[in-house]
């Protein structure tokens, strides 16, 4: 199986890495990126030979037109691809402003998703956010909403969404709000209702391998019909 992995050096991103680096069934994994990673910093050595980095222009690449995009590295190196995960995701506080955040959470993960539609890749899954919606209020929501729609209206034969609420785990960056929910909630889960409880990043990352192994052709979307569609919910995120 070849996988691609966007995001591949963020917190959900790098468990996902570490699981495919010991997964049998998957033989190639292509990370675009910003920077080449370490592995071995990362304890990543059995496995490492398997991955493939392309340092990316994301920006070029999203301010390019149609003809260059398909011309580019990230969309011949989709060619093959059987799946591909998305872990792409930022802060507002950390993209400085509405539009970067936009660009990061709406825009490249669309584009790339249309682009590996375009070399045939049948399974796409992606990390979304507990309370996605296209018509929400909250700026955050409203984003992952969209994304949602968007990915869905491309029509892969499987799509795979996941939704966790605050995930647990050490972030690159500082982030003041989420490790005091972190010290708070993640100390005393029992605090907070099952559907809302805060989720180890470790356990989305397996999630995510464990539905790359078992593509929802079949499943039907309780929510819209849609069938190849499944959505991950808070509460089950808990339950693996």
């Amino acid at each position: 199986m070849k996988v691609a992995l966007l995001g591949s050096t963020g917190l959900v991103g790098k468990n996902v890495l570490q699981l495919l680096a010991r997964l049998d069934e998957v033989e190639c994994v292509y990370c675009p990126v910003r920077s080449v990673p370490d592995l071995g910093q990362w304890g990543v050595l059995q496995g490492a030979s398997k991955f493939k980095f392309d340092v990316v222009d994301f920006d070029e690449l999203l301010n390019a037109r149609p003809e260059e995009q398909w011309a580019s590295s990230v969309c011949s190196n989709f060619s093959g691809c059987d799946a591909v995960i998305c872990c792409l995701g930022t802060t507002l506080k950390q993209a400085g402003s509405k539009r970067a955040q936009e660009k990061i959470d709406l825009r490249l993960p669309l584009t790339l998703a249309a682009l590996a539609k375009r070399q045939g890749v049948k399974h796409f899954l992606c990390i979304s956010s507990m309370g996605a919606n296209s018509q929400s209020p909250f700026f955050y929501n409203r984003l992952k909403g969209q994304l949602e729609e968007g990915l869905t209206m491309m029509g892969f034969e499987s799509l795979t969404l996941v939704r966790p609420s605050l995930l647990l785990g050490k972030h690159k960056d500082k982030r003041f709000g989420e490790e005091l929910m972190q010290k708070l909630f993640g100390a005393h889960p029992e605090w907070v209702p099952a559907h809302f409880r805060p989720v180890r990043a470790e356990t989305v990352a397996a999630h995510l391998v464990a539905n790359l192994l078992k593509p929802p052709v079949d499943h039907v979307c309780a929510t819209d019909g849609v069938k190849g569609k499944r959505i991950v919910y808070n509460r089950q995120l808990r339950e693996l």
